[in-house]
Parts: C-alpha cells; sequence; structure tokens
C-alpha cells in the first residue's frame, strides 16, 4: 500500500503543481526569461564558429584554443543563468506553497541576495554537465566498442548520482541559507525521503505536457498549410509557452516535495485543490 501511495502523491502532484501554475501563469515568466536569456548565450557561443573568425576556427576548420576557451566560458555563463532563474521561481513558489502572494520581484530579489553562491554552483553544475556530455560523445563516437560500452555505463552512473544528489540542491540553497557542501548532504537526504514522488511527478508533467503538445503539433501543421510561415510563428510561440508551462510546474513540485519532506505534510494549497493529505507514515483524508 506504500509503494501505491507514493505513486499516487506523485502523479497527483504533477497534476496539481500544473495547475499551479495556470493559476499564477506569472510563474511563467521566469522560464520565458531563462529561455530567452539562455538561447541568446547559446547564439552568442555559436557566432565565432558560424562567421568563421580567425581566432575560432583554424584553415583546416578546427577549433583554436582561444574558441574552446571561449565556449567554455560561455557555457558556465549559460549555467549561471538557469541557476539565477531556477533560484527566483523556486523563491516565489515557496511564498505562494506557504500561502503568500508573491510578486514577480519577490524571487529576483532572493535570486540576487545569493547571487555568490549562484555563481559558484552555476560553475560546478556546469563543469559536471560538460563532463557528462564529454562522455556522452565519446560513447556515441568511439570506433572502439569496449571503450563506447565503458563511457555509456560512466555517463549513466554519474548522470543518475548527479541526479539524485542535486536534485533538491535549489530549495536548500536559496530557501535556507546553505553552504553548497551542506546543500548537497541535505538535498540527497531530501531525494531518498520522498524518491518515489520526484521520479512520479516529474514523469506526469512531462505525461501531461505531451499530451497538450499533441494538438499544438496538429494545428501548427494545419496553420502551416494554411498560412505558411505563420503557422511556424504561432506553433514555435504556442510550444515555447508549452515547455515554460511545464518547466515551471516541475520547479513548484519540486517545492512541494521540498516542504512535504521539511513539513511531513503536503502544503496546505495542495489540500484546498483536493490532494489526500499525506503524513509520513500515516494517511488521512481531507
Amino acid at each position: 500500500m506504500g509503494f501505491f501511495a507514493t505513486i499516487g502523491r506523485g502523479w497527483e502532484m504533477s497534476k496539481l503543481s500544473m495547475s499551479v501554475v495556470r493559476k499564477d501563469p506569472e510563474l511563467m515568466v521566469y522560464m520565458i526569461f531563462a529561455g530567452v536569456m539562455s538561447l541568446a548565450c547559446l547564439i552568442g557561443m555559436s557566432m565565432p564558429q558560424f562567421l568563421v573568425m580567425d581566432w575560432a576556427v583554424n584553415a583546416d576548420g578546427s577549433f583554436t584554443p582561444a574558441y574552446l576557451m571561449f565556449s567554455f566560458v560561455g557555457y558556465m555563463v549559460l549555467s549561471i543563468v538557469v541557476v539565477f532563474w531556477n533560484c527566483a521561481i523556486i523563491a516565489n513558489a515557496n511564498i505562494r506553497l506557504t500561502g503568500g502572494d508573491p510578486k514577480f520581484a519577490d524571487g529576483v530579489n532572493a535570486a540576487l541576495k545569493r547571487l555568490p553562491i549562484i555563481i559558484v554552483w552555476g560553475i560546478i553544475a556546469g563543469t559536471v554537465g560538460l563532463l557528462l556530455k564529454f562522455l556522452e560523445g565519446v560513447a556515441r563516437s568511439s570506433d572502439h566498442p569496449a571503450a563506447a560500452a565503458i563511457a555509456t555505463v560512466i555517463h549513466f552512473i554519474g548522470g543518475l548520482a548527479w541526479w539524485v544528489m542535486t536534485f533538491f540542491m535549489i530549495p536548500h540553497l536559496i530557501l535556507e541559507n546553505k553552504s553548497i557542501g551542506d546543500a548537497l548532504k541535505a538535498s540527497k537526504t531530501t531525494f531518498f525521503d520522498t524518491w518515489g514522488e520526484n521520479i512520479v511527478s516529474g514523469l506526469g508533467i512531462g505525461l501531461i505536457a505531451f499530451l497538450f503538445g499533441i494538438p499544438i503539433v496538429a494545428l501548427t501543421i494545419g496553420m502551416t498549410i494554411v498560412a505558411g510561415p505563420f503557422g511556424l510563428l504561432v506553433g514555435a510561440v504556442l510550444i515555447g509557452l508549452l515547455i515554460a508551462w511545464a518547466n515551471a510546474a516541475e520547479q513548484v513540485a519540486v517545492v512541494a516535495l521540498f516542504r512535504y519532506a521539511k513539513d511531513k505534510k503536503m502544503p496546505q494549497i495542495y489540500q484546498d485543490q483536493g490532494m489526500t493529505v499525506y503524513t509520513f507514515g500515516n494517511a488521512q483524508t481531507v
């Protein structure tokens, strides 16, 4: 019964998290800012390569050390941008889930107060991300099956371990003002307290987004046939909003699970929307 209750909580949480974002669409603004700034970083990183600048691309088409360093710095900036806006939405969502009425500036101010540690964590997370991407590239391109297999195993285990260790990293950094070391330890503990809900809520949000995406894709195809590029533009905007909605809901779910682990019960806003009140070791209905 405990296992199925865990699955049920995770699925219910995924639906309610998306419902919270639907009722508070300003939460999506954080994701839109993150998306626009991330896209700007990616475009900036690719411009020297696209324009075949002498300092970036050798005559034989290979990249220069200067461009590799430029790309590394750009990737770190990208990682910091993502962490910053995730911190902002986590702070904002926490105010909402604890009964407050947050404004957009509340999340931004909370993130700015922790900007130095956000920069440090962004660089750490970005570096680990690059290492995992490198292992993924080795696994795909290696001509030696044994080397590819080893790289694949290391990439899978390393990525899974990193996901487990950092799932609740940002809530501990931004909501409890922990150091990076303490936040890592606390994040791992919190994850294992709510592991089933973590997995199911993430899968549930992804599934719901996928189901909403099907008619959007169909509409985009139809409008493109009728209206050409305008249909593609409308479809791109709708898909972008769907991604922002799903990503915001994922962060709301993280905060809800964080509060569930910390307070030993679901946030009141989830209870108000009809979710059964669960406590560790006991279950009771509203």
